[in-house]
């Protein structure tokens, strides 16, 4: 039923969907859901951000409310103001004074910035509050009215990399380019910066298969960053879930995100959206009013259910979104449906995805979100990722995702830093986590891996502040170095920070290769931090979050070109061989871990087979991993495969020569050794018959004589 209210007579009643602002017949839609407002208003602006008028929504069906205005041309921005309440107890927030952004808003005029004005009240505490007659307009960014989407996609086709094969790059869309010299000065840092040829080239030379984009929709740094003069440099403080950010655009953001997308798609490069769907920048209760405080903020925050001014969070982040309501699942569920299908993504990286698949109070893979997604024909095929934890009760899920899903495994991680900076009592777990995580991550009858493997994010170390820094170095964030993770597992190998002493630098280039060649020869899809290749620095910072400087950029006057080759020939030798990507395991194979299959043997440097108290051994650093066709017994059959790797692991601090496992035909074939020539495959590959001696702190991978 359509109720009218409030009729203008320049608007019709139009239609309570689509939601936000939609062309149709020769005019512009317009519904938005506010159950509790009384009056909602129209505001439209000029390109000068003056306001030329207010219009009433006519009408309302049950929580929505509607109208319709012809002739309105694409381009024109506008805002809502909602009439209503102002009883905080009782979530009700409303006050007219201030312009709210529409919350399906599809493009912005400028970018969200903190200030003052956008405080819905006037005192800085529960008690007493009362609503601030300050007008936010001057400082809310403005919607776009949306006109018929032309863009050409130039019959591009999305790459559809198996997951199996997938090699994720993360990548901060002005960080990459903002230093580049070979991508023009105007479009440094921005979508079209990333989309230039000398951005695709690094990418497709690095043979990366999918950038994950770290977030793009629109944000608003904290207004505590304001004051101490940061930013949110990482984007994770969303405000409107369907606007590309405006400040990494030249001029049209949707267009330049397009064009982005398309020009990665046609490199063969898949794009996966860090989204953040767990909280808004709008805070707590005190916090700013930007779009859904100001419309339905007990309808779309979790809070105490006595007190609707009491805001829960898990996310340490003022507020939780309550994807366990039905707007907001909604809201969320048309948001991914929009960037699949308006932007041609591949897919989304959950942030503190834990948080999502909380129904009334805890995590269950059952959980409505979970399965609003699994049954939507467009959302459910895409690649999705979880960060499996957040910060509330029963927060750490690691291995609870639906089936589909594949998880940030901070296990793997920890494992392999420790076992390569020569902890005791690692080299089990190191095995189990190489071949996927299976012990975590069982998922179906057959188990394949849905470990999404990394050495170094985002949130954390770089792969050169690892093997540099023992501890965290963030002065530079001004919370007296007391934020960011103080475990880090890294190691310095002698001296904190810069050193020009060559045996400590030895060694730490020695330590990337081996975390980075055992990530590309890890069972599970891999994700790279990008810069990583070319050494990128942040100075020891570990939480680099507020740093938009040459902290966080790139900087491209002096990469390491000899690791970036080493890691172009890692990702070359994994896409070779399904071996090292592509293992399948029964659930009796996975009774004893490590997971053994025929494909897969265990063996000592003297060459015999692995044995319990060979496991069980906490000083024992070494292992030979031998992968292989279907083989019955390898120690006499191996000549009869078509292709075998064995690859040789020395974490202690002491060179051990290894017995091969026997090959009476061919013999073995060195491919590289990242103690020897940088890592690099020679020209002329060595050749070894019966032993090999791998030196300390060391990986070497051999092949069947005359494979690559």
């Amino acid at each position: 039923m359509i109720t009218r209210v409030n009729p203008d007579s320049r608007m019709d009643t139009g239609k309570a969907y689509p939601m936000g602002a939609h062309p149709r017949d020769g005019g512009i839609n317009f519904a938005v859901y506010s159950p509790h407002a009384h009056n909602l208003i129209l505001c439209l602006y000029d390109e000068q951000d003056q306001e030329t008028e207010r219009l009433n929504l006519p009408a309302r069906s049950g929580d929505i409310w509607h109208g319709f205005l012809p002739d309105l041309e694409p381009g024109v921005r506008y805002g809502f103001r909602a009439e209503g309440d102002f009883e905080p107890d009782r979530g009700l927030l409303f006050n007219v004074n201030k312009l709210l952004v529409d919350p399906y808003a599809k493009a912005l005029s400028a970018p969200f910035e903190p200030h003052p004005n956008l405080y819905a009240h006037d005192t800085a505490d529960l008690s007493g509050l009362k609503p601030s007659d300050t007008d936010s307009a001057p400082q809310v960014p403005k919607a776009l009215v949306p006109g018929p989407d032309t863009f050409d996609w130039q019959d591009t086709v999305r790459p559809d990399t198996p997951w199996p094969q997938t090699v994720l790059y993360e990548v901060h869309v002005k960080g990459f380019s903002q230093l580049n010299p070979a991508v023009p000065e105007e479009l440094r840092g921005t979508y079209l910066g990333l989309a230039h040829d000398a951005s695709i080239g690094h990418l497709t030379d690095l043979g990366v298969t999918a950038v994950q984009l770290m977030p793009c929709l629109a944000f608003m740094s904290e207004p505590r960053l304001a004051d101490l003069n940061l930013v949110n440099y990482w984007g994770y403080n969303p405000a409107n879930f369907f606007a590309p950010d405006p400040r990494y655009a030249v001029d049209d953001a949707v267009t330049e995100f397009k064009t982005m997308v398309r020009a990665l798609h046609q490199a063969g490069i898949e794009v996966i959206l860090d989204v953040v769907y767990n909280h808004t920048a709008e805070g707590n209760l005190l916090g700013p009013m930007l779009s859904h405080k100001g419309l339905h903020a007990a309808q779309f925050y979790r809070h105490q259910p006595d007190n609707f001014s009491h805001f829960i969070d898990t996310t340490g982040c003022g507020n939780t979104v309550d994807i366990h309501q039905l707007y907001p699942l909604t809201l969320v569920m048309d948001s991914l449906r929009h960037w699949l299908n308006h932007y041609q993504v591949d897919g989304f990286r959950f942030d503190l995805a834990a948080t999502l698949g909380r129904e009334a109070w805890d995590f269950t893979p059952h959980s409505a979100f979970f399965k609003a997604i699994s049954q939507d024909p467009v959302i459910r095929h895409c690649k999705l990722i979880a960060e499996p934890w957040d910060i509330g009760r029963g927060g750490y899920q690691l291995g609870q995702f639906p089936e589909q899903w594949y998880e940030c495994n901070d296990r793997y991680r920890d494992t392999l830093r420790r076992f390569w900076r020569g902890d005791g009592g690692t080299l089990p777990e190191f095995a189990t986590r190489v071949m996927g995580s299976r012990d975590l991550l069982k998922k179906g009858s057959r188990s394949y891996s849905t470990s999404l493997n990394y050495v170094t994010y985002h949130d954390g170390f770089t792969l050169e502040d690892l093997v540099s820094y023992n501890q965290r170095h963030n002065a530079a964030n001004q919370e007296r170095n007391l934020d960011g993770h103080d475990n880090n597992l890294s190691y310095n190998w002698g001296c904190e920070g810069a050193t020009e002493d060559d045996h400590i630098l030895t060694l730490r280039q020695q330590t990337k290769r081996n975390l980075i060649a055992s990530l590309l020869l890890s069972q599970g899809a891999v994700h790279l931090l990008g810069g990583d290749e070319i050494g990128r620095t942040q100075q020891g910072n570990n939480n680099a979050y507020c740093q938009d400087n040459e902290i966080n950029w790139f900087n491209w006057s002096d990469p390491d070109q000899r690791f970036q080759a080493f890691v172009e020939q890692c990702i070359r030798i994994r896409g070779s061989s399904t071996l090292f990507h592509d293992l399948i395991f029964s659930a009796e194979q996975l009774i004893n871990e490590p997971a053994t299959t025929d494909k897969v043997h265990w063996y000592r440097c003297d060459g015999y087979a692995m044995e319990i108290k060979d496991w069980q051994d906490p000083n024992n650093h070494c292992l030979g991993i031998l992968l292989s066709s279907d083989i019955d017994n390898p120690a006499i059959n191996l000549h009869l495969c078509s292709e075998y790797y064995l690859i040789l692991v020395n974490a202690g601090q002491h060179d051990i020569v290894f017995t091969l496992p026997a090959n009476p035909v061919t013999g073995w074939q060195r491919v590289f050794d990242t103690a020897l020539n940088d890592g690099l495959s020679e020209d002329t590959p060595a050749r070894i018959r019966t032993s090999y001696t791998l030196k300390a702190h060391s990986l070497a991978l051999l092949a069947r004589c005359g494979d690559e």
